[in-house]
């Protein structure tokens, strides 16, 4: 099952809290590339651009909801469902510097 999620940036996030969310999310999309061990859904400039301190300025879209972030784009491809994307997220991704991360549409923070 292939499950889309946005990771939207804060504006506001610092260098330092940019660069450890980047070495994360590189770190858990070589998880979610399964047996391929090929990412091919996460834009190679945008993410060495959070690694290396910096608000992505490649040509992936503004998360356009309310204008809080920048986001990427990934997509999980080993998980079972969406909690299962939500609990491997919540568990390699740093809360710092991280507006919301929206999974199949919704927001990661939903209680349901």
């Amino acid at each position: 099952m292939s499950i889309k999620c946005d990771v939207i940036l804060q504006w506001t996030a610092t260098p330092d809290q940019l660069t450890a969310l980047g070495a994360a999310l590189w770190r858990w999309c070589i998880r979610a590339a399964g047996t391929t061990g090929i990412y091919q859904y996460l834009d190679n400039q945008a993410l060495a651009d959070v690694i290396a301190g910096k608000l992505p300025m490649s040509s992936q879209p503004q998360w356009s909801d309310n204008g809080s972030g920048v986001h990427l784009q990934v997509r999980d491809e080993i998980s079972q469902d969406r909690q299962a994307t939500i609990d491997s997220l919540r568990h390699s991704i740093p809360a710092k510097g991280v507006e919301d991360i929206v999974v199949d549409g919704t927001s990661w923070n939903r209680i349901d």
